[in-house]
């Protein structure tokens, strides 16, 4: 038999209400509200031994706050002008209105509140969200958000495991993808990469599928058109394989592979590597797209950046117009440039002690960025916002840009700020036991 997992409004750090996530398989949800909005025919709800999936909407609705709050942006944080190239001009925040439009409280596995760790942002339409336990024992969950398209981000499914740990998604539109780390004897290692299907605006458990990899836990994974790659941690490896049937394509062995990234544009797959035991630099590894001589995948280069060398952190990379927005963690952001590997810009960690913080909580984790917007998540100092003289999306590596800090953004309950992801004027804030910020930038 399952055992039962409960989602629940998290407020104030207290549970007010939880509701069943698991109602019997031939239960017809209503249709509307949080499960896929008006018209559209929602899936039952699902669940096995080890995962549960809500796709009713009043179970969802639960966790969800509607709002239209301001989000203040304090004055720059104690850190020193942030330059790539000559010194910027005096920039602030008067151009840039964010608004709180929806709060989700993170849901609740087999008792424990589990904490948002990562943000996938599919075009402009799908996002999701995965999530993890801190320490014992290994629960987590995936939220599938949509509409976002339409300016109502409704959160339409959600999964939950009470087996695994949810380091990052992906999602190609047809399904989402989980990087895991799993406590299941049936697999050699924990690290596992597993996938559901996408029902019109729903995730079901029809074909879902998990596949091994190595390594202590599988730490990124990123869908292509034609392949969906994941990266494991310690002693792992960067793996592809086919989004038709999971059928293996090629891998390579990395040592500390912590995020993968499609270079659209250059045709390249960009890992990012922790650095070295004793060494102060990390490493950016490119592969050919698409290519897998004998099993394996095509290297074509390594570049080296400062930072990433606090061990078993988050690493994450993005990549546009070739250039690779690295979240560093002690080192801040880097800009690179993807062809030569060199470093174009950078932005530097808030003071922790002037923030009355330990330095330990204070690491850059991610980095995103749309138009001439920068919002940079530095764990438990928050989000920061930084705006560039350019587009990052179109203006060339060989044109330093000139990037100033604009401020810190207040919430009410950020816990941490483990991830951001921000496109077409949304910003997503994986907050951690704060669940998702979902802000609207104008």
């Amino acid at each position: 038999m399952p055992r039962r997992i409960f989602f629940a409004r998290l407020s104030h750090k207290q549970i007010k209400a939880s509701v069943p996530a698991v109602v019997a398989a031939g239960l017809l949800s209503a249709c509307g509200g949080g499960g896929g909005g008006s018209g559209t025919s929602v899936a039952p709800d699902q669940a096995n031994a080890r995962v549960a999936i809500t796709n009713t909407p009043f179970f969802l609705d639960a966790r969800v706050i509607n709002t239209s709050e301001p989000v203040a942006i304090d004055a720059p944080p104690p850190v020193a002008p942030v330059m790539a190239g000559d010194s910027p001009p005096a920039l602030n925040a008067a151009g840039v209105s964010l608004t709180l439009v929806r709060e989700i409280d993170p849901p609740v596995v087999e008792g424990e509140v589990v904490q948002a760790t990562s943000i996938w942002l599919k075009s402009a339409s799908q996002a999701v969200v995965s999530y993890n336990m801190v320490g014992a024992p290994r629960l987590g969950a995936i939220d599938y958000i949509t509409n976002i398209n339409q300016k109502k981000p409704t959160l339409s499914s959600s999964v939950a495991f009470n087996d695994s740990d949810i380091s990052a998604v992906s999602t190609d539109g047809s399904w989402v993808y989980a990087a895991e780390a799993t406590n299941d004897p049936a697999f050699p290692f924990p690290s596992v990469l597993e996938r559901f299907k996408v029902q019109g605006q729903n995730l079901v458990l029809q074909d879902n599928s998990r596949l091994a990899l190595t390594s202590f836990a599988a730490t990124s994974t990123m869908a292509t058109n034609n392949a969906v790659y994941a990266t494991s941690g310690s002693t792992g490896e960067v793996f592809a394989f086919g989004t038709n049937d999971l059928s293996p394509l090629g891998q390579f062995p990395l040592n500390d592979a912590r995020w993968v990234d499609w270079d659209q544009t250059g045709g390249r797959i960009i890992v990012a590597q922790g650095a070295p035991a004793g060494m102060d630099m990390g490493q950016l590894s490119l592969f050919a797209e698409g290519e897998f001589p004998g099993g394996s995948m095509n290297l074509l280069d390594m570049h080296e950046f400062p930072g990433a060398y606090v061990p078993e952190s988050k690493t994450t990379v993005e990549i546009s117009d070739g250039k690779a927005f690295i979240a560093a963690g002690p080192e801040g952001v880097q800009i690179m440039c993807l062809d030569d590997g060199s470093i174009v810009g950078s932005v530097p960690i808030p003071d922790a002690a002037a923030l009355g913080l330990d330095p330990s909580v204070v690491v850059t984790n991610a980095v995103t960025v749309d138009g001439d917007l920068m919002f940079i998540s530095n764990g438990e100092a928050g989000v920061y916002v930084a705006q560039a003289d350019a587009d990052f999306n179109s203006s060339p590596c060989s044109t330093p840009l000139q990037i100033t800090m604009l401020g810190h953004l207040q919430f009410d309950d950020l816990q941490s700020a483990n991830h951001v992801a921000y496109k077409n004027d949304y910003l997503f804030v994986a907050a951690g036991l704060g669940g998702v910020k979902i802000v609207e930038v104008e």
